[in-house]
């Protein structure tokens, strides 16, 4: 057979496992990395001083931030809004 072809056939191949292996451990790579920062993750600590849990920490609770920071325009403003009858 033609000996040429037959090179180059297994030359292709070789260089498309070789392509393969490298593409396997980059991906191999980047779960382990994945998989670490999981793990940080799942052992990170929740402190009760966090600014979410807070009481001063209004940006969740609108009505609230609204009273505190802007008081009587707040009242004034919203007073009528639920009247429409």
């Amino acid at each position: 057979m033609n000996t040429f072809v037959d090179l180059l056939k297994a030359e292709h191949a070789a260089a498309m496992k070789a392509k393969a292996s490298a593409f396997a451990k980059a991906e191999a790579k980047k779960q382990r990395a994945f998989m670490a920062s999981q793990k940080r993750q799942a052992n990170a600590q929740r402190v009760e001083n966090s600014a979410l849990r807070n009481e001063d920490f209004y940006y969740t609770d609108s009505s609230k931030y609204a009273k505190q920071y802007y008081g009587e325009t707040y009242y004034e403003t919203t007073r009528h809004d639920n009247d429409w009858g």
